[in-house]
């Protein structure tokens, strides 16, 4: 289950960098990143943000996945929330 609170608090956290994004991407190319694109560029900051897999032992193994996972899920809604904003602000 997400809560609007986990996820207004990463779409503070990331927001800057959805933005920096679209800011890079578009003076080096004149034009918006495609989804694939940004989805790509945005991949290696989203495995920062939720950090390493630090799963020791096979008793906190399935645990430790679970909240894994449910930042992974948290992260890429509020990333793709942020992205169509962006497309919708830069839209001419």
């Amino acid at each position: 289950m997400i809560f609007s609170s986990d996820a207004d608090g990463v779409k503070r956290d990331i927001s800057t960098a959805v933005n920096d994004i679209f800011d890079s991407y578009e003076q080096a190319h004149n034009c918006l990143p495609t989804m694939e694109e940004f989805r790509a560029l945005f991949d290696s900051y989203a495995d920062q943000y939720i950090g390493p897999d630090n799963r020791q032992n096979v008793v906190n193994k399935k645990h430790e996945q679970s909240i894994r996972d449910k930042r992974e899920m948290v992260i890429w809604q509020v990333a793709s929330e942020l992205e169509a904003e962006q497309r919708y602000l830069r839209a001419d």
